[in-house]
């Protein structure tokens, strides 16, 4: 593995800079986005009971307590309460951005990484071939076993680029998938519970 590395040059190494940051990412994103931690609704539950039995005071202490995306949205909502419903739905959305923006921290990243992994690969075979024709300049094409060394060589940073963008496209496209789930759940549970505050659900 360590040949197959320095035998790539410079690219290589920045490739596999790319692939340790991107697996980062991943094994944040798992831990990050579990439900427990965006959306636990048990916690939801036990919120919006101590709001229909009129003790708001512990459904914000409960809110403060499970510091979770959803829990700092119905806190907000616990907070304002007094407000008109409309300007109540204008305070939570913009809430709802700054939770969505923190689900969706390094996501991106992991879009980048897929992208540009290719086409480093791609520059680090073309600095290869460059090579091997200069090679070929100066010894000729009588010696196939080293010319055939040489092209395998600038290859490997391009079979290596497609190792590092293949999972983080994946990665990137489930995990983002997950946000805009979470997303619209944690616009129902908004909505739900404006009702329930202001009266309009029992």
């Amino acid at each position: 593995m360590l040949e197959f590395i320095q035998q790539g040059g410079s690219v290589m190494y920045i490739l596999l800079a790319l692939s340790v940051l991107s697996l980062t990412i991943v094994f944040e994103r798992a831990w990050s986005l579990r439900r427990s931690v965006v959306i636990p609704l048990k916690d939801v539950q036990q919120i919006e009971k101590s709001v229909r039995d009129g003790d708001v005071k512990q459904a914000m202490t409960t809110c403060q307590t499970h510091n979770t995306a959803m829990s700092r949205i119905l806190w907000v909502a616990l907070a304002n309460r007094g407000v008109r419903r409309s300007v109540m739905k204008e305070i939570l959305e913009e809430s709802g951005r700054q939770e969505v923006a923190h689900l969706d921290r390094f996501i991106g990243v992991l879009g980048l990484v897929a992208a540009i992994a290719p086409l480093l690969g791609l520059l680090g075979t073309v600095i290869g071939m460059i090579e091997v024709f200069q090679q070929i300049s100066l010894v000729g094409v009588g010696k196939a076993d080293v010319l055939a060394g040489g092209i395998s060589k600038a290859l490997n940073t391009t079979a290596f680029g497609l190792v590092v963008a293949i999972p983080s496209i994946v990665a990137y496209r489930f995990y983002e998938a997950r946000v805009d789930r979470f997303v619209v759940e944690i616009e129902q549970h908004a909505l739900r519970f404006v009702e329930l505050l202001k009266g309009e659900r029992a």
